[in-house]
């Protein structure tokens, strides 16, 4: 090599080393033009997406030199002798450390499940055994056989041991006379523990108030538990108390948190027997709730949903808090997925909003 073309490629991997990953990977795309950048962008996450959006915001005007720069490195790249990829957990860990913080690497990576990454079940062994049966008992039985069947024995053990008497029999008895279940099932039931249950597990970790940590642990507890538990707060911690109600959302806060005109997609959202139990216990723990709630659906369901309320048979007071959970569940799912916001409530601090 000459000590011009030297010179040049010295200045080029300069030139290219200034930039990031990700605005190496946001140059490359928007050099090739939407057309020919179409098949590559369908085929990449949303995340990673999210990444080459932010990237390229930030960048002003880019020399030519510094766009031939990074081409000329990813052509490098492509057409080294040694240029195979080797891919796997480690080396994803390698890569992604490589432009993100070990804060938010460990995040990514722990929402991976891949070879040598945890699954939904591993990452059970380090959750609240306390706080995931208090999840469990706002699912069908046979819903938490099947989970009981994924845990080590000895974490099933404790989580069966936490969770209400009355559904746990019922767990038993699904137990003894097993049933196979279907991958997709089985899929839909991971995602719904990583979205319903460890998303906000590691959302209320990650708070910067004690109180909001501890408002989205007591949204899983029982009324009577959770008054116990606030009256505790107030007594031994009174500095937070007022965040912790700020963050907690129950079926009580319906009629302040939620639009009336989200009603009628949370009412659906739910399986109608499970409806008619939340609404009837309702009329006694939280009738302005349920006011609210037959307000913003139609006359006909609301006449209909009465008639059947009043054909129910008894039903105990788990299974009656049960189904009020599982509607704030869907509830916030829904909230997650972006269908609507909640309505804001002030937490006694200045020019400050809070969310659940």
């Amino acid at each position: 090599m000459t000590a011009d073309a030297a010179r040049k490629t010295e200045l080029t991997l300069a030139s290219a080393g200034g930039f990031t990953a990700p605005q190496k990977a946001a140059l490359i795309l928007a050099a090739l033009g939407p057309e020919a950048a179409k098949p590559v962008i369908e085929r990449v996450g949303e995340k990673h997406l999210q990444a080459f959006a932010e990237a390229y915001a930030h960048m002003k005007n880019i020399p030519r030199r510094d766009l031939l720069a990074v081409a000329s490195e990813f052509i490098g790249h492509l057409g080294a002798d040694e240029g195979a990829l080797k891919g796997g957990f480690d080396e994803a860990r390698d890569l992604i450390s490589q432009v993100k913080s070990a804060e938010d690497t460990t995040r990514l990576l722990d929402e991976v499940n891949a070879p040598g990454g945890r699954t939904v079940w591993q990452k059970l062994e380090r959750a609240d055994p306390k706080a995931f049966a208090a999840w469990l008992n706002g699912q069908h039985p046979q819903t938490v056989a099947v989970v009981m069947t994924r845990l080590d024995s000895d974490l099933a053990s404790t989580v069966l041991g936490f969770i209400d008497p009355d559904l746990a029999k019922k767990v038993v008895v699904r137990l003894a006379k097993p049933m196979p279940v279907r991958r997709e099932a089985l899929k839909v039931l991971e995602e719904s523990v990583e979205r319903d249950f460890l998303a906000p597990i590691r959302a209320a970790a990650k708070a910067s108030k004690p109180g909001q940590m501890i408002g989205a642990m007591l949204n899983n507890l029982s009324e009577e538990k959770r008054a116990a538990m606030l009256e505790f707060i107030a007594a031994e911690s009174p500095e937070v108390l007022n965040d912790v109600k700020a963050f907690i959302l129950t079926f009580k806060d319906i009629p302040e948190r939620v639009p009336a005109n989200a009603i009628a997609k949370v009412v659906r959202e739910v399986e109608v027997d499970v409806f008619l139990k939340a609404a009837k216990y309702g009329k006694q723990n939280a009738p302005e709730a349920v006011e609210f709630i037959f307000k913003n659906i139609s006359q006909r369901m609301g006449q209909q949903y009465e008639e059947q309320m009043g054909e129910m048979k008894p039903f105990t007071l788990a299974e009656a808090e049960a189904a009020q959970a599982q509607i704030m569940t869907a509830l916030r799912r829904l909230v997650a997925a972006g269908e609507f916001e909640l309505n804001k409530i002030d937490t006694g601090e200045v020019d400050e909003e809070v969310y659940v």
